[in-house]
């Protein structure tokens, strides 16, 4: 049986695919940025799924789901009577989900539509900065929780990354170049204020937000992530002169630098239940 069985989400193979979206989902080593970067967060996110109160039974939307290890968390914790719905551009990176509870699903946020009132947690992570329309996107997932169900957002505020003792420039131009090419493809910096607001202007009850950052050590696997983030772009930004080939591989021999230190975005985690 579907787990999205009455609750359909339509998986049209023919839906845009986010083509504006900054990252490329065919780059090879995409599927590497995403775990590097689930590497980084995953401990926050699961610290407050189960302070949130998780349980046997739930229903559960994960929304652009990357390689699905927060979906494999969830779908272990709500067990064989709940159900785990995992969406993305990409779900082929979610076929080792293979777990009766679980479902990986094509969706286009921007241009699909969700089940109504069909789960008890909805779960977003740097999904919505990347939109266009943020307050359209959270009303959908608002609407697709079962009344006294949870809306879980993460979204960035970017202004600490790469703060350190190094120097008040550090990594600031690669920083301001990557940064610019991603809000020209409609990327927040400030997403996660954004968060806030809009769970506030829709009315959801008991609403809270908190913010989590972390230092990041030159050469480990979270390093890591910023090297591919570099790299992801790089192409882009020295076409555009933002920064040469050269200045690319100088910052990413900084990255793999253990003598290097950096702060993180600041991940802001917002919560409201909808009205019962």
């Amino acid at each position: 049986m579907s787990v999205t069985e009455g609750a359909e989400i339509a998986a049209d193979p023919d839906v845009a695919r986010g083509a504006e979206y900054v990252f490329d989902q065919s780059w090879d080593q995409e599927s590497e940025r995403l775990r590097t970067n689930e590497a980084i967060w995953d401990p926050g996110t699961i610290e407050r799924l189960e302070r949130l109160g998780v349980a046997a039974g739930w229903s559960v939307l994960e929304v652009g789901a990357g390689t699905g290890s927060i979906a494999a968390w969830l779908a272990e914790r709500v067990g064989p009577d709940g159900r785990v719905v995992a969406v993305d551009l990409e779900p082929s990176r979610l076929d080792w989900l293979t777990a009766a509870n679980v479902e990986a699903v094509r969706l286009d946020l921007r241009t699909q539509e969700l089940p109504a009132g069909a789960f008890d947690l909805v779960h977003s992570r740097m999904v919505v900065q990347h939109l266009a329309d943020r307050p359209a996107a959270v009303a959908k997932l608002v609407r697709a929780l079962k009344p006294g169900g949870w809306l879980f957002l993460e979204d960035t505020d970017s202004l600490s990354l790469f703060r350190s003792s190094a120097g008040e420039d550090f990594l600031q131009d690669v920083k301001a170049a990557g940064y610019g090419l991603m809000r020209r493809s409609g990327h927040e910096p400030r997403g996660g204020h954004f968060d806030l607001d809009a769970a506030l202007e829709l009315g959801l009850e008991e609403v809270s937000a908190e913010g989590r950052a972390v230092m990041v050590h030159g050469g480990s696997r979270q390093a890591r992530h910023y090297m591919l983030w570099l790299e992801s772009l790089r192409q882009r930004i020295v076409a555009e002169g933002l920064v040469s080939e050269a200045r690319v591989d100088e910052a990413l021999r900084e990255m793999a630098d253990p003598g290097h230190r950096w702060l993180s975005q600041v991940l802001i985690s917002t919560l409201g239940r909808r009205a019962r």
